[in-house]
Order: C-alpha cells, then structure tokens, then sequence
C-alpha cells in the first residue's frame, strides 16, 4: 500500500512578509517523521511540497493523483489565508478518487472540530504528537482496508480519545529529509521534545497536552546524526528543540556529550534555548565543540509583560544570559515580541532601552526585526479564546483560522502599524537591492532612521494630530526608501500604505 504526504501551500503575503511563526520550528520535521513511520510500517511512501505553489488547484490535484496513494495525508500548516485554495485541491482529489484524506500537525490538532467542518473533504485527522497513531492507523487500515478508530484520531461521528505522549523518543525512526529542509545546508534535528515553560503566546504544550520536556537517549541522536550524514552535504547542525538545554545537574554532562557528538563529525550547530537555561559552565562547555549560534527568546524587556504572557523569567536574568552568551563568543539571535497587545506606552519605551542597553539595535537587520514584532493571532490558540471573550479580535472573513486584536491602548497600536509599514519596506527593499546584486546599503544611516522613526512614533502617537502624524510617518518611509533602495521599493510602499492605513 502507498501514503502521499503532502505539505500544503503556504506562500507569504504583504501582510506576512517577514512571519515565521505559523508553527514551531519543530514542525520542519513532520513530514521527514511520517514518510519514516510510513515505511517502517510496510507503506510505499511519497512526498509532494506544495508550499510555494498557490496558483493551479487543478496542477496540484493532478500530481497527488497521479501517485496513486491508498491513503492521502496532509502537514497542513496555518496557511496564510489560503486555506480555501487548499480544500478546493482536496475537493477535486476526492471527486476523482476515493481515498482517505487526512491532515496532521499543529494546525489541525488545534483546530481540529473547526477544520473538520470547514473541509468536509477530511476523512480524519491525527492529533497531536502523530507517529504512534500513524503507525496503528497504518496497520489497521491495511488489514481492514478502511478506517478505524485509533487512539489519536479524529473521525466524524466518533469520539475523540486523546493519546498519550511517546515517554521512549529512541522509538521514532530516523526522519527524512525532504522539502524545505533539503535546500538549505544546515540539518535540523530534534534532540528533545516539549517544553517545562507555558508562554501565554506559544502552541507547544497544546499540541503534546502537557507541559513537559522529554530528552531522547544521547545513543539514538548520535544513531540519526550518522545516519542522515550519508544522505547530503551539510555545514550546520540546528537543534529544533523548544529548549535545548533543560532543567538539571545532568545537563552539562548531556551538553557536553552532544556538542562531543557534533565536533567530532566536525559540523557546528545552532540551539534556541531558555533564557533560565543558561549559565557560563554550560555555555563554555558548547562553545568549547563547535556552537555556532544560540537563539534565546527574551521576549520583552519589562517585568510587567513578562509576568503578563507568563514566560517566568525577569528581565535581569535575560541580562545575564545575553552577557554570558557573548562573552562566550557564540554567536546570540533574539526572539522578541515589542507590541503585547496590552502594552502601554511607557513599556513600549522601556523595551526600547533595555534592547539598547543590551547593544542589540545597533545592526539594522536586527534593528528591523526587534522593532516591529507583534503577538500573532491563530485560532486555536489560548489567546484567540482570551481576545475573543473580550471582544478585540478583528475578524476578516477571507481568514478563517487567524485574526487581528485591537491592542488596549490606541496609541500603541497606532506605533505598531507603523513600525510594520516600515519593516516591510525594509524587507522588501533589502530584497529588492539583493535582486539587483547590491550587495551594501547605508547600513547606520538605515539603522538610525528605524530607531529614530520608533522613538519619534512613540512620543507623538497620541498627541498628533492624524494629519501630522501620517506626514512624519511618511518622512520616515521616503527616508528609508532612500537610504535602502531609492526606487526599488516605492510600488510596494503604495500598496501597502493602501492595505494597511489606519
């Protein structure tokens, strides 16, 4: 018997131009752990990615068709508002031939009564952590050739039984690597699974059904890193894991047994980890074999917001990780959310400087980024739920599983539509200099008209006028056209002041 795994179409619009955050990053590996899982269990297996391809209903059918499956199984991935194109695909499968359809992954474990109304065509879906429900779904499928209830799956008309999470990671097969991980030459991995932190703003632990980290054996992880070696040519390492680093005297021992792993294939690796993670032991041990990145998610810069999206860390004890983080060498990435949708004004200020004590606006790439960052809203979320109850979701029919919020303080919502128009600007017109082949910009004089713009944005958001304040709002943006790419990006700009005016 054979099973297709699809990724779904995702390609960026405007208004995502530079988000990242449908799904956690571990979600990379789905599609690599079901085609596995798949032949392990006997299957034939394929594998189409669709991500990019949003133009052709009828082309995408025809080459899930043309596979033959006995079973159709979709990574559908919150898809940008395009998840109409997505079910008129499965739509055309299904009125062709009749096979099981089903979806797996973040979006549809946490979406799943919505999205089995909204796409009928969906036979099933598999619910959180996937491979064990995958397999028994597998065999049981092959012996009765149609499908049963299983621990983990969602049928119509059935009901739900949700499974438990796998305690032995050593059981997972050793993913392929296919899709989106394949043009690149970093290799990501997981070296753990689930988290111990409950950010109010993250998806992990809705998806396992619990807040907890589980470390796979140090001989299976050394098993896959050889493994997979002997399937491509690679320069990185990237450990996908919520938290690499856990909670634990053990931890340096394991550190260390991981980054001996690495340096002894000779390949340097990059982590994201908790800021209450860290300490100098551990980091020296990882820059000692080879760690060539650390990505740490501060979040915010003021005590209040922390405490409000519930990241159980204080801003003196980000100080401390980023310092010891750099006195190590490695080089440190941030996650940051500027715009809470409670912030005030005075936090939005406060962020600002505690991002410029710390030096980590003094590169325009960064600079971009750090600035304009909001929470985003995705149905299934606990904050969609939260938002809804209070009635600040900003619905938009065209997009059935993501929304807009109105922020509780006009003024910083006001600095936030800002802040985006000129980071997409930005973006854009970084793309549009490299599409040229420029290779530099006026990089301090772009860095300082983004700062200058946030902290002008800041002070006059709520005593302008709206005429004056879209004046100076537009200055910044001829500015930086100028200082980016002058010409490049002026088209893009018209548009987006059209979609994104208050």
């Amino acid at each position: 018997m054979k099973l297709v795994v699809i990724e779904n179409p995702r390609p960026l619009s405007m208004e995502h131009y530079n988000d990242v955050a449908n799904a956690p990053l571990s979600a990379s590996l789905n599609s690599g752990y079901a085609l596995a899982v798949a032949r392990r269990a006997g299957w034939d297996v394929a594998f189409l990615d669709f991500t990019t391809c949003c133009d052709n209903e009828q082309a995408l059918a025809g080459a899930i068709l043309a596979e033959g499956a006995d079973m159709v199984l979709l990574h559908w991935v919150y898809a940008w508002g395009h998840e109409a194109f997505v079910r008129d695909v499965l739509e055309l499968v299904k009125n062709r031939q009749d096979v099981p359809v089903g979806a797996f992954g973040l979006f549809p474990t946490l979406c799943r009564s919505r999205l089995m109304e909204y796409a009928p065509q969906l036979d099933f879906i598999i619910a959180g952590e996937f491979e064990k429900s995958l397999d028994e779904l597998l065999c049981s499928f092959e012996k009765r050739q149609r499908l049963n209830t299983v621990v983990g799956l969602v049928l119509r008309d059935k009901e739900y039984l949700r499974r438990d999470v796998i305690e032995d990671l050593s059981w997972l097969p050793v993913p392929d690597d296919v899709g989106t991980n394949c043009r690149y030459t970093t290799m990501n991995i997981a070296a753990s699974r689930g988290c111990f932190g409950n950010c109010g703003f993250c998806f992990i632990n809705r998806f396992y059904g619990c807040s907890r980290r589980r470390q796979r054996s140090i001989a299976s992880l050394e098993a896959e890193i050889e493994i997979r070696l002997q399937r491509r040519v690679i320069d990185q390492l990237y450990f996908i894991d919520p938290t690499f680093i856990g909670y634990g005297t053990e931890q340096k021992q394991r550190i260390a047994a991981i980054g001996g792993i690495a340096k002894a294939a000779g390949i340097p690796f990059g982590f994201e980890t908790r800021v209450d993670t860290v300490n100098e032991e551990i980091v020296s041990s990882l820059a000692h074999n080879g760690a060539s990145s650390i990505f740490l998610g501060i979040e915010s810069g003021c005590d209040s917001v922390l405490q409000r999206i519930n990241k159980n860390v204080t801003t003196q004890q980000i100080v401390n990780a980023v310092h010891c983080i750099r006195k190590s060498g490695i080089p440190l990435t941030v996650g940051f959310i500027m715009f809470e949708p409670d912030s005030t004004v005075a936090e939005l200020a406060e962020n600002y400087d505690f991002l410029e004590k710390l030096g980590l606006l003094s590169d325009h790439g960064l600079t971009a980024n750090l600035l304009y960052h909001s929470q985003i809203m995705l149905y299934g979320s606990t904050s969609w739920e939260r938002f809804e109850k209070e009635g600040r979701l900003l619905l938009d029919e065209k997009l059935t599983f993501e929304a807009g919020y109105r922020f509780k303080n006009d003024d910083v919502g006001r600095v936030c539509t800002t802040m985006r128009r000129l980071a997409s600007a930005y973006f854009l017109g970084m793309d549009a200099a490299r599409n040229r082949g420029v290779t530099t910009v006026d990089g301090p004089e772009v860095n300082r008209i983004l700062k200058e713009a946030f902290c002008v944005s800041l002070r006059h958001a709520g005593c302008s006028g709206r005429g004056d304040y879209n004046r100076m709002e537009q200055e910044f943006l001829d500015g930086l056209n100028s200082a980016v790419c002058s010409g490049s990006i002026r088209k893009h700009l018209k548009h987006g002041e059209t979609e994104q005016t208050e």
